[in-house]
């Protein structure tokens, strides 16, 4: 199950998603998207965990969190944020 991380810092790598989602179950994948271009972080990445379990955990704890001084959005990455959430719409499936 895949979670969305958005608002994240320049300074967030995928060991900083990997170690504070750890702590809510296994994870299978993080990444945070980088620019081709200047491999400058996007401001955004996914965690995949194990169990949908595990992610929905993840969502309730960490949404509007403090890390590394942003509060981050944390939500579900197959769902569509209710009501005009701005974009993060489409992208990150194919490749």
């Amino acid at each position: 199950s895949k979670i969305f991380v958005g608002n994240l810092s320049w300074g967030t790598t995928d060991d900083t998603l990997r170690d504070t989602f750890g702590q809510y179950g296994e994870i299978t994948d993080a990444v945070v998207l980088r620019d081709r271009e200047t491999g400058r972080s996007r401001g955004f990445g996914f965690v995949t965990f194990a169990t949908p379990e595990s992610a929905q955990a993840a969502v309730d704890n960490m949404n509007e969190q403090d890390l590394d001084g942003r509060n981050v959005r944390v939500n579900l990455a197959n769902e569509r944020p209710a009501g005009g959430g701005g974009g993060g719409y489409g992208g990150g499936r194919g490749g």
